[in-house]
């Protein structure tokens, strides 16, 4: 088997998993991830946030974006462009996203974006990670070419679950600094 078809079948099988987890339990652990990301000493330091917003079965993150608004930090989230790009845009509440490429909640057009290089926090999501930070990703290199743009502390968030002893990985695939689960 390939690397790529390695990666296709765990990427199956994680989605699988992922769908048959108990409600009650994943609000519990999504409770927990985002206290346990409120509380590093990178976070609050932190002056501009980059958050994924949730979306198919991602740890919730509506807590940490909140949280980015109630404390004045200046809070990007990622819209997807063409090839695996993306922009990382300003938003001032929630009310700013709108159903973009993929069905994702992501920022309404006309928001100001701003340069990776001038992100100090970034919450990243994946299928799974490795204890060192490996992380598999859903495929499209997003969160690669941003990881290897940005000086941000990378903070990783996924279901305990979902930490392997290892994913498979390729030279271009990069890893987070930080990983939190519940």
């Amino acid at each position: 088997m390939s690397l790529k078809e390695e990666k296709a079948a765990l990427r199956k099988e994680i989605r699988k998993q992922r769908r048959a987890l108990d409600p009650v339990e994943r609000k519990k652990w999504d409770s927990t991830i985002e206290k346990k990301v409120l509380e590093l000493d990178e976070y609050r330091k932190a002056d501009t946030v980059f958050c994924f917003v949730s979306y198919g079965g991602e740890p919730e993150t509506r807590g940490i974006l909140s949280d980015c608004f109630a404390s004045g930090k200046r809070l990007v989230v990622p819209r997807c462009k063409e090839q695996g790009e993306m922009d990382a845009v300003v938003i001032a509440s929630m009310d700013d996203l709108k159903e973009g490429m993929y069905g994702i909640l992501e920022p309404s057009e006309g928001l100001p974006t701003v340069e990776f290089e001038e992100i100090d926090f970034a919450v990243v999501p994946a299928l799974a990670f490795t204890p060192n930070g490996e992380r598999l990703g859903q495929g499209g290199g997003y969160y690669d070419r941003f990881m290897a743009r940005t000086g941000a502390f990378t903070c990783g968030v996924c279901y305990g679950c979902f930490v392997l002893n290892e994913v498979p990985t390729e030279e271009f695939d990069r890893r987070v600094d930080f990983v939190i689960c519940e």
